[in-house]
């Protein structure tokens, strides 16, 4: 085999190997960044009949472009803590609230791209999370003031005016407010 052959064949596998590690999606990914302690016969036990709701604000970016926004990581966890202890998904409704410097964490890839110089990688994360049921709700005063378009945002987010109001109105709905 040619120098360049082998080297082009080479760059090839390691593409492979390293898209194969990263392209979890859906149910794998909730898994995988929902990880957690199982912690056996616990005393206080989450009824499995109950209907949970529960919102977070999301409210820090990641330190450097490139990074997965920690606060997302939080419902997938709330997932898989729910589901390890038997409570049936139809009873699990979630909800995060984006605003502060995850603003721009919502933008579809091209414009991420554009803004940092690299890839969004709360994409495949975000959109496990929207397959799951958990809305996406970005606060519209963010938008503005951060300079976010909000036609470039991923297309299942919800727009709201404010992150105040949109906490409200979940509470309303009984949802628990909580923050990462």
């Amino acid at each position: 085999m040619r120098p360049f052959t082998r080297l082009f064949a080479a760059a090839v596998l390691t593409a492979v190997a390293v898209t194969s590690a990263t392209a979890q999606t859906g149910e794998a990914l909730l898994r995988t960044e929902g990880k957690f302690n199982p912690i056996p016969k616990p005393e206080h036990v989450a009824p499995k009949d109950l209907v949970y709701r529960v919102a977070w604000d999301v409210t820090v970016g990641p330190e450097k472009p490139g990074e997965v926004t920690g606060g997302f990581r939080v419902p997938a966890n709330f997932l898989m803590m729910a589901d390890t202890s038997g409570i049936p998904r139809k009873n699990v409704h979630l909800a995060i609230i984006v605003h502060g410097t995850a603003t721009r964490s919502l933008l579809q890839n091209d414009a991420y791209k554009a803004a940092t110089g690299v890839d969004n990688p709360n994409i495949a994360l975000l959109e496990a999370l929207n397959g799951a049921g958990v809305q996406v709700i970005v606060c519209g005063q963010a938008l503005v003031n951060r300079k976010v378009p909000r036609d470039k945002l991923l297309p299942f987010v919800k727009t709201s005016i404010s992150a105040t109001l949109a906490r409200a109105v979940l509470q309303a709905q009984g949802y628990a407010s909580m923050t990462p």
